[in-house]
């Protein structure tokens, strides 16, 4: 059935996958205190459990994508 829009459409969700996990890769503005007091620990779990977060969304945006890939080959 080779589907050119479910392969574009894949390969979108892929790419997007894909900046969605690089934009996870950044590293703050400013790093983290040698001797955080416990306003900052609790700040760097939250944004420690949003990073865990979006590289599941990312994982499952390039799944889709990959699957819609796979479903436009059959």
């Amino acid at each position: 059935m080779r589907s050119i829009a479910l392969f574009g459409l894949g390969l979108g969700f892929l790419l997007m996958g894909a900046g969605l996990f690089a934009l996870t890769l950044r590293k703050p503005a400013k790093p983290a205190p040698a001797n955080p007091n416990a306003k900052q620990q609790r700040e760097l779990a939250v944004l420690a459990e949003e990073k865990k977060k979006m590289h599941i969304a990312a994982a499952c945006a390039a799944g889709f994508g990959v699957a819609l890939m796979g479903v436009s080959f059959l």
